[in-house]
């Protein structure tokens, strides 16, 4: 009888091991059969690309949208604040661009792109100084960033430096650009 009630006790719990077991295995197939259905489940990624799209379509508000559920996504990820915070910028709300920007740079201090826009919103807010940090910051990162060349000239030219604003702009032009002839500061 000991033995019986033994097995019977094993018997019991093997199978409410294998309800539970069946139970969980249920669960996780209906998840993956819903990650799997078009429209439930987008990757960070995607987020990214398709609020590009957005962004080169001139949607800024629908680009945001889709970089916002990207952070949602992964908020270890510079480039979603970057390229929330350029669309953010040419939606006309600077200081939140300029927020997710300096995010962009805290989770990547290497990002150069991140840092010479930081220095395009100071140019356009006439901070010419502010201007020339973010885009030394981009240069020292990449020295062969033609256009924070020919923007840290302009912030020189607007502080009536000329001579460090021609020598950036011979810079850019050494590098490829092909306007920077046509820049003068007088």
């Amino acid at each position: 009888m000991k033995n019986a009630t033994h097995f019977q006790a094993m018997r019991n719990n093997t199978h409410t091991i294998s309800i539970n077991n069946t139970a969980k295995y249920l669960l996780m197939l209906c998840g993956l059969m819903a990650l799997s259905l078009p429209g439930v489940s987008q990757s960070n990624e995607s987020y990214l690309d398709q609020g590009y799209e957005k962004y080169l379509n001139e949607d800024y508000d629908q680009a945001v949208k889709l970089y916002d559920q990207a952070a949602r996504l992964d908020s270890t990820n510079a480039e979603v604040y970057y390229l929330r915070g350029v669309a953010k910028s040419h939606n006309g709300q600077k200081r939140a661009a300029m927020t997710d920007l300096e995010q962009a740079t805290h989770l990547d201090s290497n990002y150069a792109e991140a840092y010479y826009e930081m220095g395009y919103l100071y140019l356009t807010d006439q901070n010419a100084e502010l201007a020339i940090e973010a885009f030394n910051k981009a240069i020292k990162i990449n020295s062969d960033f033609a256009e924070a060349y020919v923007s840290r000239g302009t912030a020189y030219c607007m502080m009536e430096i000329p001579g460090l604003a021609k020598k950036d702009w011979n810079k850019a032009k050494d590098l490829g650009i092909g306007y920077s002839e046509y820049m003068v500061c007088e």
